[in-house]
């Protein structure tokens, strides 16, 4: 995979979680963005850790909302 094709899937993918986050908790695009790029789960999909971009977007967000969650409570 060459760098471009690399940075053209994350950024769909990183799209399709955050519409997931859109459509699961009922937010804004805007609120649905800086939750997902705030999150530390962000950060390991752009490199690549633990294979998480293979996984749903749908579970990725449930991950991103449920880390955004334990942050607020503090």
């Amino acid at each position: 995979m060459t760098e471009e094709s690399r940075l053209a899937f994350q950024a769909g993918k990183s799209a399709n979680i955050i519409r997931s986050i859109c459509d699961l908790y009922d937010l804004s695009i805007q609120e649905a963005t800086d939750i997902f790029y705030q999150s530390d789960t962000s950060e390991l999909i752009e490199e690549g850790i633990a294979d998480l971009q293979c996984r749903s977007d749908k579970y990725l967000a449930s991950i991103i909302w449920e880390e955004y969650q334990e942050s607020n409570k503090k």
